[in-house]
């Protein structure tokens, strides 16, 4: 049994903590739950309100170098899992301040753990990685998360401060209810509800469940590793046509689609090795599988409502 870790969990309110925090707590690890205001309300959709109940939760703005110091000085903590940030329409709607929640942020967080003397890990993007036509990431959240990726291999290199930066891909599951791919959930929301839905774009991409993503990061929390590491988290590539054909698997008669332009996304050049060298093999629920769960989880929502 690893031995148990003081967790700080930035963006404690958004979706991917929702499916962290919980899995934390199972094991047994002391977590202390951040954001700029308590919202329980993701969390709650995912695990309901055993794992609200074991929570700590600190109200702080981590863009102010202030608060993001005096958040982890009362924490101490031994890990500090990074999940906040603005997502790809917010950036585009307020550059200045998806530069100061995704970059700034993301120093004044750096900087926590080199006071101290804690590791990070963080949410990258696969939005980071380059692509045509410019050989470059295609949007301010893209260019964000890359700055990021580099700020934390200058802060191993100059500071000693061990970081680890995972690029999630469309990630899906119940509380992804915000960001462009947040569609991805939401067709899988419609079909168990009866609703119906179409996916405004068309893509080839790595889809991955919600669940898998959580369990990765709980064990980089668990596992011994030093300095600057990024890690991409799947290089299983399937397509849209393959979301709406693994939805109708569990709902034969959904009233859905997926029409509109190619979105372009990286679909080669993964390199999942060094996430690999310190966790092991990475877990991957079938894209069929993923969403009928996905959907029961829906559904059992709905009727609870």
């Amino acid at each position: 049994m690893p031995a148990t870790r003081r967790v700080l969990v930035t963006g404690a309110a958004g979706f991917l903590a929702a499916w962290i925090i919980p899995r934390l707590l199972e094991r047994g690890h002391e977590v202390i739950a951040s954001d700029l205001k308590r919202d329980e309300r993701r969390l709650g959709a995912v695990s309901g309100i055993a794992a609200k109940s074991a929570l700590q939760w600190i109200e702080a703005d981590i863009s102010s170098p202030e608060s993001a110091s005096g958040l982890a000085g009362q924490v101490k903590p031994d890990a500090i899992i990074h999940l906040a940030a603005l997502q790809i329409p917010a950036c585009r709607a307020d550059p200045a301040a998806g530069a100061r929640v995704n970059v700034v942020g993301h120093v004044n967080l750096l900087e926590a753990a080199r006071r101290s003397g804690c590791r990070m890990i963080y949410t990258s993007s696969v939005a980071a990685k380059p692509r045509p036509p410019h050989n470059a990431p295609a949007t301010l959240y893209g260019v964000y998360k890359h700055a990021c990726e580099e700020i934390s291999r200058m802060y191993a290199q100059d500071f000693c401060v061990s970081s680890l930066g995972l690029r999630p891909h469309v990630v899906y599951g119940v509380g992804r209810d915000a960001g462009e791919t947040s569609a991805i959930t939401e067709v899988m929301r419609a079909a168990a509800v009866g609703h119906s839905y179409t996916i405004p774009w068309k893509t080839r991409t790595c889809f991955q469940f919600a669940g898998d993503i959580a369990e990765m990061f709980v064990r980089a929390v668990e596992a011994e590793w030093q300095g600057a590491i990024l890690a991409d988290m799947s290089n299983e590539v399937e397509s849209t046509d393959d979301v709406i054909a693994a939805v109708r698997a569990a709902v034969p008669h959904a009233k859905i689609a997926a029409e509109g332009p190619d979105r372009i996304s990286p679909i080669s050049g993964f390199d999942l090795e060094p996430l690999e060298r310190i966790i092991g093999p990475l877990p991957r629920t079938p894209l069929q599988q993923g969403a009928a769960r996905t959907i029961q989880m829906f559904q059992a929502l709905n009727e609870g409502a």
